[in-house]
């Protein structure tokens, strides 16, 4: 590296650098061996093996002590080389501590993320993404949140629209699946639901393995450790998106039908959540009407298909908050009815709505000792539980404290779910195992309503408040829909049991994933069939006092 470049990278001490600092950079790379050189010293802070004393993790200061290491980044990002995406989100993780092997070092990490949100290209976006969910260093996540807003700013549109534009495709299809031909084999990927992403490989019998074919393993090792790579993005994609849209509930955030149309119903991986939710469209005289995605047809509560949008029609996502109760059970009873597992709680989902006038926003249950403090609604938004649940609004890079009565119905009920959830995980020490339902409890008591009669339990079992209650051939069973705790009948005698699988795994239709609901099931098919339980510790249980 000549004299000038590495006095020149050296000297950039700004977590981004002016436009003449990166004109005089392209300059110096024009030479072919001055830009190799960059890329090399670069590939090594993404590579470079840890060198830790006494294998105490933090113990390597390499990164932190290396001069220049902020301008190198910033002058391969400058290249506008893809390759170098990868690696400067490997840097990031390591200069920010994230894989504990090097002594944290906030330039190095705040300089490659901003050099990050040069790249066009949607990888890019999507590692910043990554970034912004597993990086948890002190004043990191500003920069990262800027870096998405430098980036979204570059191209003339908000932060949100930048990331839902440049979701991953992966290569796959629009209807989620891609297929290669691998030997004699065809490999196929396919996003089966919301939750699931399977590797099949198909031979001349016709029929789909779930393993590799030993046949494949050896001549074909490059091909497989790539599927098996891509396998791993998709699924990382899928889960991000099922977050990115659930937070989307709490935003009053609305798109043009055709807009919609590319970035959520057509997308290969965001259309695997976004046809499974229900969402409005806005018809010329003003007016929403719910409907679900089907193929190529948007279906009403009553089975109808709605009238296609134009283009500029407005759609946002549906929110049982801002529904008449009639209309939330009978989307309940829609998605059960057409055996819509949907990605998150939508139908099935707890609202909260403010206290009278002059009460004050009502508590969640729950005891809690600690301070909470949840930013949410995309950055503007923050729900704070200390002594009382309390809502603040970022106005001009501050937070300010809002009444009740003037926070946005969605933001209230959303930010007052976040805090009852929170409160339901740190006291469940403290909690009566038998006590009081949680709105979850009451929702899960609703959905086994609508679960129960398509299963071969149907007839064993009843919603009873808080239990559901199970009759088994030994004994009457009340499961408590809260705690999944079981008391057994005559005397209420608490039995301690764990199935031994979940009923998800035996085909059983849930309209959304909880672990819970899936506890409670699982426990109820073990319960109605008693007579065929081996297992001698619970049954001594069950004959005790039967």
């Amino acid at each position: 590296m000549s004299d000038d470049l590495r006095a020149h990278l050296d000297a950039l001490n700004a977590p981004r650098p002016t436009r003449t600092w990166r004109r005089r950079t392209l300059e110096l790379l024009a030479d072919p061996a001055a830009r190799d050189e960059v890329l090399r010293r670069v590939r090594w802070y993404a590579t470079k093996e840890p060198s830790l004393v006494g294998d105490r993790p933090f113990s390597d200061p390499s990164l932190r002590n290396e001069q220049g290491a902020r301008g190198r980044v910033w002058a391969a990002a400058l290249l506008g080389d893809p390759g170098v995406i990868p690696l400067l989100d490997a840097i990031v993780r390591r200069a920010a501590g994230a894989t504990r092997e090097f002594e944290p070092s906030v330039k190095l990490a705040g300089g490659a993320v901003n050099a990050l949100s040069e790249f066009a290209d949607p990888q890019a976006l999507e590692v910043l993404r990554g970034l912004r969910r597993d990086v948890r260093y002190p004043g990191l996540g500003r920069q990262i949140a800027a870096a998405i807003e430098a980036a979204a700013a570059r191209r003339g549109i908000t932060p949100a629209q930048l990331v839902e534009r440049g979701v991953p495709a992966h290569g796959l299809g629009r209807d989620g699946s891609l297929a290669r031909d691998i030997g004699a084999y065809q490999a196929v990927l396919v996003i089966e639901d919301p939750m699931t992403v399977r590797l099949t490989f198909t031979g001349a019998d016709g029929r789909p393995l779930r393993t590799v074919p030993g046949a494949l393993k050896v001549p074909f090792a490059a091909e497989i450790k790539e599927l098996k790579s891509l396998v791993k993005q998709v699924r990382a994609t899928l889960a991000a998106e099922r977050t990115r849209i659930e937070a989307l509930l709490a935003v009053e955030r609305t798109w043009p039908f055709a807009e919609w149309c590319r970035h959520y119903r057509d997308h290969p991986v965001t259309g695997m959540v976004a046809r499974g939710l229900i969402w409005e469209f806005e018809t010329p005289d003003g007016r929403w009407h719910a409907a679900t995605p089907g193929e190529d047809v948007l279906v009403t509560l009553d089975g109808r298909a709605l009238p296609v949008p134009s283009g500029d029609a407005r759609v946002r996502l549906w929110h049982p908050a801002r529904a008449f109760p009639g209309a939330v059970r009978a989307w309940r009873g829609f998605v059960t009815g057409n055996r819509m597992t949907q990605s998150f709680k939508q139908a099935f989902r707890e609202t909260y709505r403010p206290a009278p006038a002059g009460a004050g926003p009502a508590p969640p249950r729950g005891g809690f000792d600690g301070e909470l403090r949840r930013v949410f609604a995309e950055g503007a938004w923050r729900v704070c539980r200390h002594d009382g649940t309390r809502f603040e609004r970022r106005v001009s890079g501050r937070w300010r404290e809002i009444r009740p009565a003037d926070v946005p119905p969605l933001v209230f009920s959303e930010g007052t779910r976040e805090v009852d959830l929170l409160l339901r995980v740190t006291s469940t020490t403290r909690e009566e195992p038998f006590g009081e339902l949680s709105a979850a409890a009451e929702i899960r008591g609703d959905a086994l309503r609508r679960i129960l009669p398509g299963t071969r339990i149907a007839d064993r079992c009843a919603v009873d408040g808080r239990f559901l209650v199970v009759r088994g051939d030994l004994r009457t069973y009340k499961i408590h829909l809260g705690s999944a705790g079981v008391l057994m009948e005559p005397g209420n005698v608490r039995l301690r049991v764990e199935p031994s699988r979940r009923p998800g795994q035996r085909g059983l239709f849930l309209p959304f994933e909880d672990e819970r609901l899936s506890l409670v099931l699982g426990k109820a098919f073990l319960l109605a069939a008693d007579h065929r339980i081996s297992d001698e510790t619970v049954l001594r249980q069950i004959r005790r006092g039967a």
